[in-house]
């Protein structure tokens, strides 16, 4: 039983060789490979019992170059599906995923080389906690340029969440899935929160998203918001307001690069312009 298995363990392998039938015996009386000239067979001294003359197989150059090349294959095809299902995870609206750095249209480079930083410095800056604050008028790029760290991160296998303030707020305030949110919130490595400032900021959703930004605060992990509030409005006379606006900055505002403050004319009205032919003056 155990002869035919290693009878059959030493067929399977010398079919494995890519050059099967071009084998040559060789001085040594071993078959080598025609390609690469590396013999396929060794003499293994404890299976001279077994095997006759203890001949068995083993890997030419041409074998192991197989052999590596179906390996990366395998891990190419891990790494995709991996990536697919942190889109799937990370991005509320599947249009997040193709805000991308090789779809920038080149408006704000600043901005680029801002976000561009933050991804080449993403474990650093993930190990001390720091954020980035996109702050400017609708449609200057903001979420654009958050989104691009989110897939330049989710290309390197670093789980992010991208979603928006409202819908967070509906969840974080249901009592069927605040558990699940909240948890999402303290764990994931990172989370990026589009369009804040946006919400109406009655009592119950001052305190909820006090309740997201104070757990994220404390779970230590990198916040990235986006919103068209200016500086000035952060500065304000509600407490509420102000405890919120505090942790955001703390987070947000004390790495190198941030805040970028996004400036020029609104994006969409620029392609809307172009797409009729109809060029701004001057």
């Amino acid at each position: 039983m155990f002869t035919e298995a290693i009878g059959n363990m030493v067929r399977n392998a010398m079919a494995a060789n890519p050059n099967a039938g071009e084998e040559y015996t060789g001085d040594d009386g071993l078959l080598h490979c025609g390609v690469c000239g590396e013999p396929v067979q060794q003499v293994v001294e404890e299976l001279i019992k077994f095997l006759p003359g203890g001949i068995a197989p083993t890997q030419c150059r041409c074998m192991r170059e197989r052999f590596r090349l179906a390996r990366e294959e395998r891990e190419r095809e891990k790494a995709q599906q991996r990536t697919a299902e942190l889109q799937r995870l990370g991005f509320a609206d599947p249009a997040y995923m193709r805000f991308t750095f090789d779809r920038d249209n080149g408006s704000s480079p600043k901005a680029r080389e801002a976000a561009e930083w933050y991804v080449e410095n993403y474990h650093r800056l993930r190990a001390e906690g720091k954020g980035m604050l996109f702050m400017g008028d609708t449609g200057t790029g903001k979420t654009f340029y958050a989104c691009c760290i989110a897939n330049a991160l989710i290309q390197k296998g670093v789980p992010v969440w991208v979603t928006t303030m409202q819908p967070l707020l509906r969840k974080a305030g249901d009592f069927s899935t605040a558990d699940g949110v909240f948890n999402q919130i303290k764990s994931i490595d990172l989370l990026v929160l589009d369009d804040f400032g946006t919400t109406q900021n009655t009592p119950r959703n001052l305190d909820l998203m006090f309740e997201i930004i104070d757990a994220r605060a404390r779970s230590g992990l990198p916040l990235i918001v986006t919103t068209n509030l200016d500086p000035e409005e952060f500065k304000t006379e509600s407490l509420g307001l102000k405890r919120v606006y505090s942790r955001i900055k703390a987070m947000c505002c004390t790495c190198e690069k941030s805040p970028v403050r996004m400036t020029g004319e609104d994006l969409r009205v620029q392609s809307a312009r172009a797409a009729h032919g109809v060029h701004s003056a001057g």
